[in-house]
């Protein structure tokens, strides 16, 4: 990290040099140009230019040479500091997910390692089982997420979408939802007020709302509460909200929590890092379910609001997919 920084300053010190050469070349060419006016405006004459402001051309030209270096410098370090940046998170996102790998891998390893005496019994076998099961969920998820997000970076593969009926939707998963939250100490408060269909696909719109549900509990202290509203919005919309009274996101944060490999609250100490994908593959869901997602943290309250918009559609609203199916039928 300090040779980062210092590799960043160097090429801070760089441009300034640069700049100031060019800016030191740019002042002696105004000086020159007026100087040498009337040798410049004669020279024009002698090869047939009558302009007797001849050099005022002249001096415009260069100094629009000069900013045009200037521009191309100043566009260069910005750059140049945006890569070293992205390179920087990219190194962060490898560690990270280096170390939520090496984990559940670890334990894993151990619980085997445990499972092969003899003298286990056989609750102790099952127990010993059923946590190598789910660090191996847990290492499969980290894996989808990756995989998730090199998708939705290259554009390929986009969603099949069909019309979904939220209401049952959500519904059949709120229990599930309420279980794994309430197991973390947290009240979870859901409340589904709409009838509305939306084009999407049942597991992007699970792991839309799992995602904000997990980042809502890991920044949740116990005791919280967590909830989550579904209801009509405006312009035949529905918005998804998922609001919690944790410890909140700075403002300055805000815009850059979607982000890829960006971790909130890194500088907080006792919250599990992560690794910086997961509203990052929400905003590209939603993207692609053709809504739009917002952070917001709501005035006089601790907490942060998620806030999903999908526009509504007809129950048979016809789909890509419904078109090509109808085509091949008709054949």
């Amino acid at each position: 990290m300090i040779m980062g920084r210092r590799s960043s300053l160097y090429i801070v010190l760089s441009y300034t040099v640069s700049l100031l050469f060019t800016t030191l070349l740019l002042v002696m060419w105004v000086i020159y140009v007026l100087r040498a006016q009337a040798r410049i405006n004669e020279l024009a004459a002698g090869v047939g230019v009558s302009q007797e402001n001849f050099h005022w051309w002249i001096l415009a030209a260069g100094c629009l040479l000069f900013a045009l270096v200037i521009a191309g410098l100043t566009h260069q370090l910005a750059q140049t500091l945006s890569a070293r940046r992205y390179s920087a998170k990219q190194d962060d996102f490898v560690a990270s997910i280096t170390h939520e790998l090496k984990s559940p891998l670890a334990a894993i390893r151990l619980h085997a390692q445990t499972l092969l005496q003899s003298d286990i019994d056989r609750a102790e076998q099952e127990r010993f089982l059923g946590y190598i099961e789910q660090q191996a969920v847990r290492m499969e998820g980290l894996v989808d997420n990756v995989l998730e997000t090199s998708r939705l970076q290259a554009r390929r593969d986009r969603l099949r979408l069909e019309p979904l009926e939220l209401r049952p939707f959500l519904e059949g998963h709120l229990e599930e939802v309420r279980e794994r939250i309430q197991s973390q100490g947290l009240t979870f408060s859901p409340s589904i007020d709409t009838d509305a269909w939306v084009l999407a696909t049942e597991d992007a719109l699970y792991r839309i709302l799992d995602n904000l549900l997990e980042n809502a509990a890991s920044f949740s202290s116990h005791g919280g509460e967590i909830r989550l509203l579904a209801q009509d919005g405006p312009r035949r919309t529905v918005v998804l909200a998922v609001e919690d009274d944790g410890i909140g996101i700075p403002k300055s944060e805000l815009r850059r929590v979607f982000d890829r490999f960006y971790q909130i609250g890194r500088e907080i100490r006792g919250r599990r890092r992560g690794t910086g994908l997961g509203l990052a593959i929400t905003q590209g869901l939603v993207r692609e379910m053709n809504g739009t997602i917002k952070a917001e943290s709501p005035e006089g309250r601790p907490g942060v609001r998620f806030e999903v918009v999908l526009p509504q559609v007809a129950a048979s609203a016809p789909t890509a997919s419904n078109l090509k199916n109808e085509a091949e039928a008709a054949r």
